[in-house]
């Protein structure tokens, strides 16, 4: 059972910065339970230890031991989120990038990830336009391809992405 922090302890600023060894054990304790449930970010970590007041001096040790154990690696992270987000959810490079940019992952790892998974933003906006198909019919070819082009673009797909992607499943004469 965890105790709750006593007023100024692990407080950040405080007279220790909260960098006991009870402390430390306590912020590793609550960070294990946090990796336990999923993987995060340093920055989501940091963000969450923050919140539950322990000092920043205590934070960059624990974030600094989880490293060293191989607990928490953002260009890990960031791989494994592309590919997952890029399957189940069929987001293209530029929401998987903003996402990504929300959880603390720098450019140049989110880049890197997103090379990393190898998947080439015009197969797979036609991949994705061949799942939403069905969500758009019934209605006129021009407003099909004008609706699937939208769904595309909102899933962080370029324009030319989500262009190939609607004239790979639709036929081409009549929707432009």
């Amino acid at each position: 059972m965890e105790l709750p922090l006593l007023e100024g302890e692990g407080v950040a600023g405080g007279a220790d910065d909260g960098a006991g060894a009870g402390a430390f054990e306590s912020a590793m304790n609550r960070a294990g339970k946090l990796l336990g449930i999923r993987p995060r970010t340093e920055r989501e970590l940091r963000d969450r230890l923050l919140a539950a007041g322990f000092g920043r001096t205590v934070i960059n040790q624990v974030l600094e031991r989880l490293r060293g154990l191989g607990l928490v690696d953002d260009g890990a992270f960031a791989r494994q989120w592309v590919e997952e987000r890029s399957r189940r959810k069929g987001l293209g490079p530029g929401a998987l990038m903003a996402e990504l940019a929300r959880k603390g992952i720098g450019r140049e790892v989110a880049e890197g990830a997103l090379a990393a998974a190898g998947v080439e933003e015009h197969t797979h906006a036609c991949v994705v336009a061949e799942r939403l198909l069905g969500k758009v019919g019934g209605r006129t070819l021009a407003h099909q391809a004008a609706r699937l082009e939208q769904m595309l673009l909102r899933r962080g797909f370029s324009a030319e992405a989500a262009e190939a992607g609607v004239t790979a499943v639709l036929p081409p004469e009549g929707w432009d």
